[in-house]
């Protein structure tokens, strides 16, 4: 298990609800596809890291500040040498660098190049390293974790991974020898607290109550639901999925507050976001079960226990 779990982007999560209850354009349909192929990315490279036998502590999806600048990393893995950072993309097709610069083949047009990426993260945490007084060795490596990606004339010793590459680099980090000390663990225990999750919603098409579609969707694949059975469980006809009622419940509401966190979580504004396909008693039994209660009467609502 990782020192710290990767967790689905907030940006992802609103745009996987406006998918779902809403037409998005064309360009927000791509780049939801993006986001989507970007995250799986992640988590196909986060089952990799998770193999690793040298002793290592492992902590994914950072996002820190150093000096009022916030940065980005996608997997940071500490060991008894040195510090790796990864950037984890999940390209496809067939790419080449002219004149230091990468270009998609298929275009011949430049795109962006995930080193600088990486050079920028490098440099941050570095400063960040030397501020809470450590001073490790940092390694830097932009890994690409698709199959089906080809690099022609990637510069030498730039610290790409390619697909091919995995495997032999892995090996090579289960080869370094050592314990991690008490000075790997603090900086690990210090760094983890430091993650400020990123709630912004750049690039997140507008929306609005009124233009969203109301009804229960199915975790698994984001259809709306219409079978509700006598034993509690949504039953989604499409990929013949069940849920429990209190977790579909549990979920529309978190669901709610992420879309619209100015408003308040209550009995009747969940009723109607799911389109009063789940019973307001139902509701408000597993409010009092599994939310904090606020209010008393026609005044009361619920908050997300933390």
């Amino acid at each position: 298990m990782a020192f710290k779990e990767r967790e689905k982007p907030f940006r992802l999560l609103v745009m996987e609800s406006l998918a779902n209850r809403m037409n998005l354009s064309r360009d927000d349909r791509n780049k939801y596809a993006n986001w989507v192929k970007g995250y799986n990315g992640e988590v196909k490279f986060d089952s990799i890291t998770k193999l690793l036998k040298c002793e290592s502590l492992v902590l994914n999806d950072l996002y820190l500040t150093v000096r009022g600048k916030r940065f980005q990393l996608d997997t940071l893995v500490i060991t008894a040498k040195c510090l790796f950072i990864y950037e984890v993309k999940n390209f496809e097709g067939e790419y080449y660098y002219e004149n230091e610069k990468l270009h998609f083949e298929r275009t011949k047009k430049e795109v962006f190049d995930p080193q600088y990426q990486i050079k920028n993260a490098e440099s941050a945490l570095r400063q960040l390293v030397d501020q809470m007084g450590y001073n490790w060795i940092i390694k830097k490596l932009v890994v690409f974790v698709n199959n089906d990606f080809t690099l022609f004339q990637a510069p030498r010793d730039s610290g790409i991974v390619l697909p091919g590459m995995i495997k032999s680099h892995f090996s090579m980090v289960n080869e370094i020898s050592g314990r991690l000390n008490q000075n790997h663990y603090r900086f690990a225990e210090e760094i983890k607290p430091m993650h400020m999750e990123d709630f912004s919603l750049h690039n997140v098409p507008y929306y609005e109550n009124e233009l969203l579609k109301k009804g229960v969707t199915c975790f698994y694949c984001g259809s709306f639901i219409e079978i509700f059975t006598k034993n509690r469980t949504c039953i989604c006809k499409y990929c013949s999925k069940e849920e429990v009622v209190s977790q579909t419940v549990i979920r529309h509401a978190q669901e709610f507050i992420r879309l619209f966190p100015e408003k308040k979580i209550t009995t009747t504004a969940i009723y109607k976001w799911c389109d009063n396909r789940l019973s307001i008693c139902r509701i408000r039994y597993v409010f009092n079960q599994h939310l904090t209660a606020k209010g008393t009467g026609r005044w009361r609502y619920y908050e997300l226990k933390k």
